[in-house]
């Protein structure tokens, strides 16, 4: 599955449209961070960056600050020093095993991360325990048991979440103040809910050998790429101002206490 991100989402919509949203999400949230400038450390915030994959998001977080990035699939971690060879301390290790609790930053960032572990809320106290007083926890997973499919499956996901069972990881955890926990991807949530279903109900009318591709990380064609992202990407100035009742994402920013 890396090789295959690592191949697409420097242009799939979904991973350009979240990045494009969480990117305004941070500018409004994070203090004194600088605006949409070259990559260049220059608001001085100390990142980690949790699950860093083949490096993606490293490249958006490397203009609020000085980036940690950490995964526990060699490939990964190999794809993201290979996109970052310089300005990014890229670490090979287990989560939350191997979070270094003797390091402290000001910001932790896990992008769609935590649904992969079995035990989240231990994996919510390892982000608390490297954050700075007053630092900040940002963080996205998949939302709604309804969107459930053979794409969690393919991803090795162990839940989706709502908005309240994600709060509910955050309180166990202890030692954070959620700010906002909300929904997003919404605009699109409907069709997502109608593809998935249509796509359980063939498997159950005639199953199939699980494929060894998710079929999700196709990139479709180039009319229809750009418009899905237009339309993901649009959400970045509506959560300025709306708080989505259904998404098929959550977000949540944290401050530890």
């Amino acid at each position: 599955m890396y090789h295959r991100f690592a191949e697409v989402e420097s242009e799939h919509w979904w991973f350009q449209g979240r990045r494009r949203v969480v990117t305004q999400l941070l500018r409004d949230y994070l203090p004194d961070v600088p605006g949409p400038a070259a990559e260049s450390s220059a608001s001085g915030l100390r990142i980690l960056d949790v699950g860093s994959g083949t490096g993606e998001m490293v490249a958006m977080l490397r203009q609020f600050g000085t980036v940690t990035a950490v995964d526990g699939s060699r490939e990964a971690v190999e794809y993201c020093r290979t996109r970052h060879p310089v300005g990014v301390s890229v670490r090979h290790g287990r989560i939350p095993d191997d979070i270094d609790e003797t390091e402290q930053y000001d910001v932790v960032t896990a992008f769609d991360v935590v649904e992969h572990l079995e035990d989240d809320v231990s994996a919510l106290r390892a982000f608390r325990s490297v954050l700075s007083p007053g630092g900040h926890l940002v963080l996205t997973v998949p939302a709604n048991r309804l969107l459930w499919s053979q794409h969690d499956v393919h991803s090795g996901h162990h839940r989706r979440y709502t908005r309240a069972k994600l709060s509910s990881a955050l309180q166990q955890a202890g030692g954070f103040q959620a700010d906002r926990i909300a929904y997003f991807n919404s605009v699109l949530f409907l069709p997502a809910l109608a593809v998935r279903a249509a796509d359980r109900l063939r498997q159950r009318l005639a199953p199939r050998p699980q494929e060894h591709a998710d079929p999700h990380l196709r990139v479709p064609s180039p009319r229809i790429n750009q418009a899905l992202l237009k339309v993901f990407a649009s959400e970045a100035g509506l959560l300025r101002r709306l708080e989505p009742p259904f998404g098929v994402s959550l977000v949540a920013l944290c401050r530890a206490i």
